[in-house]
């Protein structure tokens, strides 16, 4: 510890970094948190006990897991359970599936009746070595030859009819060739869909590239960048979730699909519910936004934001200055500083690309290039969003006020808009304390707001 500074630990990938802003303008900052009470379990006992409670009462059903699993499992199409891939953190994961296992086992399946399918989403395949940190070194040892990894562009893909507004739904051929799906997911905001969990983990988690594609181009709105309603924490009118919302009500008719949801804080699940998994969703919207709103009676000066587990490249970066951009000053004169090391470089070669194209153009022609040139249903593609998103940030704050300290490519982060301050050879914690001394020396008296969460939703004047 050192005295001369306030202590606000911050994320620096797995590490942790404290002790950059000085202690005498404590007065000015302000530490992020999620309210007190979304660290409380919302259950009584162990989570064992917690999920056999959930088993005996599912929610959307008027009987027990025990019995459903009883009555649709068929010897020789398997139960699949889904996970996230190693993008996420999988807490919830690795503490549920040994549970969950040792229930089926229980009710005379064998480790052969049961598959393990990564809903990867459009993420890269996982690889096997990842395995133990996606369900546990355990669970991988014993489920190993059971794991199976979905692809969205080389997976076989069954059709599930179309959503109300037209999203052909493609899903891998699992979701149909299955006794039971069981989605294991943990909720938290999403920066565009408004939620990620429950439903998500359907599509895009086990849909193919052309029914992401599609459903995702509803973000888009010619003059904001995003639709409006297309937010952090907001499902109400939004064209994206509503679509997945329509598309997984359309395929639970076609299968049994028994879901299992969690919403973690600080590394433990506080909450735990399973049952129909659009009513999951439904009652986890609910939870999520009382347990991830913090409210601010004005915006900061000034946002320093970590990024966990999410700091392993610029795509992934881009949830932290979403939830930076809901908390700092629109004037032109609030700055976001995101503290990440980004690994990875950037982490999706649309993404790469299409900053490149328009790194010449100012912030307004280069959205109106973006959405013009690679938003569409034929040209959209999975990244394309992220160049969105950071100008429509950089279009509400201002240019040049997105700073990063990171071990990234000083020129890719330039390429990309964001100011780089951290030399190659520097330590973060040194970038961090004479980015902080320089926004001070400008202004004095600047509000500081510390987020070390992505997943909070920042609310100003709502006290």
């Amino acid at each position: 510890m050192n005295p001369n500074y306030l202590s606000t630990p911050i994320s620096w990938g797995t590490e942790t970094i404290n002790n950059f802003i000085p202690k005498d303008v404590e007065k000015q900052v302000t530490v992020i948190k999620s309210p007190v009470f979304s660290k409380k379990k919302q259950y009584e006992g162990t989570t064992e006990e917690a999920l056999e409670k959930a088993f005996q009462n599912p929610l959307g059903y008027n009987q027990t897991f025990d019995s459903i699993v009883r009555a649709v499992f068929q010897r020789g199409k398997p139960i699949v359970i889904t996970v996230d891939d190693s993008t996420r953190s999988n807490i919830h994961t690795k503490i549920i599936i040994p549970i969950l296992i040792k229930k089926l086992l229980s009710l005379g399946l064998k480790k052969e009746d049961i598959k393990i399918l990564i809903a990867t989403g459009t993420h890269r395949i996982s690889r096997k070595e990842e395995y133990s940190d996606i369900i546990g070194e355990k669970m991988a040892d014993l489920l190993k030859d059971n794991i199976v990894s979905h692809d969205c562009d080389n997976s076989e893909m069954l059709a599930h009819g179309k959503s109300i507004v037209g999203t052909p739904i493609l899903l891998n051929k699992w979701v149909q060739s299955c006794s039971m799906l069981i989605p294991l997911t943990d909720s938290e905001l999403h920066y565009f869909a408004g939620m990620a969990g429950t439903i998500k983990h359907i599509c895009p988690g086990l849909a193919s590239r052309k029914t992401v594609r599609i459903n995702h181009t509803r973000m888009f709105h010619r003059e904001f960048g995003f639709v409006p309603e297309c937010k952090l924490g907001n499902v109400e009118n939004n064209p994206v979730i509503q679509d997945i919302k329509n598309i997984v009500e359309i395929v639970k008719e076609q299968v049994h699909i028994f879901g299992i949801d969690a919403i973690v804080t600080d590394g433990e699940i506080v909450y735990l519910n399973a049952g129909d998994i659009v009513k999951l969703h439904e009652e986890a919207v609910e939870q999520i936004i009382n347990m991830r709103t913090v409210k601010v009676p004005r915006p900061a000066d000034l946002i320093i934001t970590g990024l966990k587990n999410w700091g392993i490249n610029l795509y992934q970066t881009g949830k932290g200055i979403c939830a930076a951009s809901y908390g700092v000053k629109d004037d032109g004169e609030g700055q976001i500083i995101i503290v990440s090391p980004c690994p990875e470089q950037i982490g999706n070669k649309n993404y790469e690309k299409i900053m490149d194209e328009c790194k010449d153009m100012s912030t307004q022609k280069a959205l109106e290039y973006v959405l013009d040139n690679y938003c569409s249903e034929k040209t959209f593609d999975i990244g394309n969003q992220n160049p969105v998103e950071i100008l429509r940030v950089l279009k509400k704050i201002g240019d040049g006020n997105i700073i990063m300290i990171s071990d990234m490519d000083s020129q890719k982060l330039i390429i990309n808009r964001i100011v780089p301050i951290k030399e190659a050879s520097e330590s973060p914690i040194k970038a961090l304390r004479r980015e902080v001394k320089r926004v001070l020396e400008n202004n004095s008296e600047a509000t500081i707001f510390v987020l070390d969460d992505p997943g909070l939703l920042i609310k100003v004047n709502s006290l």
